[in-house]
């Protein structure tokens, strides 16, 4: 689907809304994401199963009753800009059990431009990515327990160029002023 131009030439590209993961217990769902994360419910509609919307950050997280364990690959991430903040995370998910160490063989890793990637389990124990800018910000006892992806897997030129931060997510126009080129 091409950008949308509008009458001053700038351009909108469709965005994600919200993003829906499976729980069995969504009471349990909800106050575990209000707590970790600070999110909010807003009103939602009634379906034939239950399910409760929040709001986290500007995307909804719509939290859907299933029962079963979902796949163990998909994932949805929490991004981060304050650093005490996201370390309280980590030690907070340490202490409490919930960091992910099967799944990607290993809870925090290194991006190929420096970010952080944390892997944590939910109450329902579907994976929760938590990302954070700038590795080398963070403390020395998180820093030392990092995995590089560079060190696990060969990154090609392109794959180095990777980033989860984009300025585009952040509000700010891209670079590609030109409409034509998003086609």
């Amino acid at each position: 689907m091409p950008a949308a131009v509008s009458s001053d030439g700038s351009y909108e590209v469709p965005y994600v809304n919200h993003v829906a993961v499976p729980v069995d217990d969504v009471d349990r769902a909800v106050a575990f994401y209000e707590d970790w994360f600070g999110a909010r419910v807003v009103p939602s509609p009634r379906f034939p199963v239950p399910v409760a919307w929040l709001l986290l950050g500007k995307v909804q997280l719509h939290l859907v009753q299933h029962p079963g364990k979902a796949s163990p690959a998909y994932h949805f991430s929490v991004g981060f800009e304050d650093r005490d903040q996201y370390e309280a995370l980590y030690w907070r998910a340490e202490r409490e059990g919930k960091l992910d160490r099967t799944t990607f063989q290993h809870h925090i890793y290194e991006m190929p431009d420096g970010a952080a990637q944390m892997y944590i389990r939910d109450a329902a124990d579907n994976v929760v990515e938590c990302d954070y800018p700038a590795f080398s910000d963070l403390g020395s006892e998180i820093f030392a327990l990092r995995r590089r992806w560079a060190d696990v897997t060969e990154q090609s030129e392109w794959n180095r160029r990777s980033t989860l931060f984009m300025p585009e997510q952040a509000g700010l126009v891209p670079e590609a002023a030109d409409p034509a080129a998003l086609r």
